[in-house]
């Protein structure tokens, strides 16, 4: 069966979910102890402590992952998951993620379809975004890497020489580097070589010819002498994969015994096991990947800055926004007012919810909604 019907099928069974058939149909904000939670469309109230889905299993299938945080049994013909929201809350960084990723391995689900099948599990319960992004993400600067997805968006920024040349790695002096939650804050010296730079951006789009993504580029603009002008593609793609890659991570490394110089790899896999074993290899050491190797690894050179932040809608046009952005900082990106607790009266947010957006309930006379966390995907519009 091709792919995309194994997908088809894998969505089509999760008759448990709380986005498909219940009421009511939207998410709603709810205040819980001195912070709130999105209670899901079809959970009755935000004091749910155990949800439910159910799958078809296939024939000859274990599908049994280690894990109270969500039991599955065999039932009726079926799969059943109970998830424990007590338990779910207690697992470290990344784990629904990676316990998504071996039930993919043992065949439960579609090959590539483990970090959909954890987000309909996370729906089935009233949680903290921030919740959510850290059972599906085990990344942090500490760790040493960022998950890349579908609502990612990267940009990279690359010296243009006087000579036309490609830049040398010494065409950046990289004076400091200092780690903050997600994110580097890295401070810069051009050399006196360099004319402007240019600026590019890519996205991860669904492969037409198998699971996962490739990354592709959406633009490019070169500054030169205060003056910006588009430009046709980057001067160096450097996320040049083989067709087989449809899984990446970003792995970074800061070594302030070389002034603070930044190595950053994307690293590609064919599935998520194989991502996660690769991610492993790089991580423990990082000579694996000393040149760019299309089948595995894309070396970012030193003197190119790679960022990556995550995309949403807002007033009908993509933002980006930074890894862990809310609300807030969405309308403040999109020229909003400084004071975004203008745009309560008027204001609309609509989450991804079991394949389609659903519109998010909140008090009017409350700005909580202005500090939920954003994972990708939303569309939020106050015109």
């Amino acid at each position: 069966m091709p792919w995309r019907n194994l997908l088809l099928v894998a969505v089509a069974v999760l008759t448990g979910s709380s986005c498909a058939v219940h009421k009511p149909q939207t998410y709603r904000l709810a205040p819980a102890g001195s912070s709130h939670i999105l209670v899901p469309p079809g959970i009755a109230t935000a004091d749910i402590a155990r949800g439910s889905l159910s799958i078809k299993p296939p024939k000859g299938r274990s599908c049994a992952p280690a894990g109270d945080a969500v039991a599955v049994e065999r039932r009726a013909g079926k799969l059943r998951l109970s998830v424990a929201r007590d338990l779910l809350l207690k697992q470290p960084s990344g784990w629904l993620r990676q316990w998504a990723t071996e039930f993919e391995t043992q065949g439960c689900i579609a090959a590539g379809t483990g970090l959909d099948f954890a987000a309909r599990i996370l729906e089935t319960l009233p949680l903290d975004p921030a919740a959510v992004y850290r059972l599906l993400h085990g990344d942090s600067v500490q760790q040493g890497y960022v998950e890349l997805g579908p609502e990612n968006r990267l940009q990279t920024q690359a010296p243009i020489m006087k000579s036309g040349k490609p830049a040398e790695t010494n065409a950046i002096d990289i004076v400091s580097v200092a780690g903050r939650g997600n994110s580097l804050d890295v401070d810069i010296r051009s050399s006196e070589e360099v004319l402007g730079v240019e600026t590019s951006w890519y996205a991860l789009a669904p492969k037409t010819d198998g699971p996962g993504a490739r990354i592709v580029t959406l633009s490019s603009e070169r500054r030169i002498d205060g003056k910006t002008e588009a430009a046709a593609g980057p001067m160096e793609n450097y996320f040049r994969f083989t067709p087989d890659i449809g899984f990446y991570r970003l792995i970074y490394k800061a070594d302030l015994g070389e002034k603070g110089a930044t190595t950053e790899i994307v690293v590609g896999a064919p599935d998520r096991v194989e991502l996660e074993r690769r991610t492993r290899l790089v991580l423990d050491n990082f000579d694996t990947c000393r040149v760019s190797d299309l089948s595995m690894c894309a070396l970012i050179p030193r003197h190119v800055a790679l960022n990556a932040v995550m995309a949403v809608t807002v007033n009908g046009a993509e933002v980006r926004v930074g890894i862990r952005g809310t609300v807030r900082g969405a309308i403040w990106q999109a020229g909003g007012p400084r004071n975004a607790e203008e745009v309560l009266p008027r204001l609309s947010v609509r989450k991804p919810c079991g394949g389609k957006l659903v519109d998010v309930d909140f008090d009017r006379g409350s700005s909580a909604i202005l500090d939920v966390m954003l994972l990708g995907g939303e569309e939020i519009s106050w015109k």
